[in-house]
């Protein structure tokens, strides 16, 4: 009987790299590429992820979603500039003194920010996000300039960067998306006859890099293709025709090991609900992972796993913290045997299990359980 994590997540030093040198081929070494590691590294474990992109020579920061997030990462020794895009849920002395820069969309904010800053004897740093389609943070592009203008004449504040996101840019269709572009530049147009330059301009993300070349400006924001995860089928699609040479590699191996193997009569129920009913006699091998860990319910009586290279069926429903596979037909298993949930096997993908889920790949990864081990490799 092995003992040790319940689970565990492997994570490829090689994998993300290769992943990194794909995008700054596409954009060039003009472009700052900024990755995304908010909820937790999209699953794949924050101070792993910012480990290996402290390390990075191509990466010069890195964004998260919350302030908190940001004050961690520093508290776990990060060196590089970091962006909050989205939510300031600490104060902002906090921001300040830990050399943290901040996404602004109204004025009441930024002037609040302006006042500690003074009270400190420092500067804060902004990047002011605007509304230019997804109808989400900022102030609508309409009104945008007069935003930007009013934030520049504050003594205290520095406007580090300006940048809007895309709502549809991992879809086929990119009039939307151009639009959107359309828009920012009108935008950077009319701050630049104000002599407001901010050095970081930005609104690519992952999908936006690959298709929209227009969009890279001086910094590009890398989210789910950092991990190896494809944004969309369609932005892979577009991505192959445009960059035939373009290629992805899940940085993410989510294992376990066996609990238990048994061995059941035909005719037997299988998990909650008698869901599963067993035609001949089944092996079973029973899994320390559930939906408390991260491994969706959905994929009850749907779901694949894969021993010893041979593919397993999740038979009955996903339980709180243990999963029922059929195993009848791999030889020689054991207790020892690695069982692999998540890969690059496309049986075991994340597109694979969105599509099961009927969801995205975002949201398997992110809903793995940050208490789940995670290891480093080469």
């Amino acid at each position: 009987m092995p003992f040790g994590p319940n689970s565990w997540i492997e994570l490829s030093t090689t994998t993300i790299e290769h992943n990194i040198t794909q995008y700054k081929k596409i954009i060039g070494n003009n472009v700052a590429l900024a990755p995304v590691i908010k909820a937790n590294a999209y699953g794949h474990g924050m101070r792993e992820i910012a480990q290996l992109l402290d390390d990075n020579q191509h990466i010069e920061r890195v964004c998260v979603a919350k302030l908190t997030e940001a004050l961690t990462l520093r508290k776990q020794g990060f060196k590089k500039p970091i962006l909050v895009l989205s939510i300031l849920d600490s104060a902002p002395e906090e921001a300040i003194i830990n050399n943290i820069n901040v996404t602004i969309w109204d004025l009441k904010t930024a002037e609040i920010f302006n006042a500690v800053a003074k009270k400190l004897g420092k500067n804060a740093q902004l990047h002011i996000k605007v509304d230019t389609g997804l109808s989400r943070m900022g102030p609508i592009y309409s009104n945008a300039v007069q935003l930007i203008m009013s934030c520049s004449k504050l003594e205290h504040c520095t406007i580090e960067g300006v940048f809007t996101h895309f709502s549809n840019s991992e879809n086929t269709d990119l009039s939307f998306a151009n639009l959107q572009i359309e828009r920012f530049t009108n935008i950077i147009e009319q701050i630049k006859k104000q002599n407001i330059n901010p050095p970081l301009i930005h609104c690519a993300s992952s999908a936006g890099q690959t298709v929209l070349p227009s969009s890279h400006f001086t910094m590009a924001r890398l989210g789910i293709g950092l991990y190896g995860l494809w944004p969309s089928p369609d932005n892979q699609k577009t991505t192959n025709v445009l960059h035939p040479n373009f290629s992805l590699q899940p940085v993410m191996k989510w294992k376990t090991r066996i609990n238990m193997i048994k061995t059941v009569p035909a005719h037997s129920f299988v998990g909650y609900d008698l869901t599963y009913k067993t035609e001949r006699e089944t092996r079973i091998a029973v899994l320390p992972v559930g939906y408390a860990d991260g491994y969706n319910r959905l994929l009850s009586n749907k779901g694949t796993v894969k021993i010893k290279n041979q593919y397993a069926a999740v038979i009955g429903r996903v339980a709180m913290n243990l999963t029922m596979v059929d195993v009848t037909h791999i030889k020689d298993i054991s207790l020892d045997d690695e069982v692999l949930l998540l890969g690059k096997d496309p049986h075991v993908n994340a597109q694979t299990i969105a599509k099961l889920c009927q969801t995205i790949n975002y949201e398997i990864v992110t809903n793995i359980n940050q208490d789940v081990h995670r290891i480093i490799i080469p």
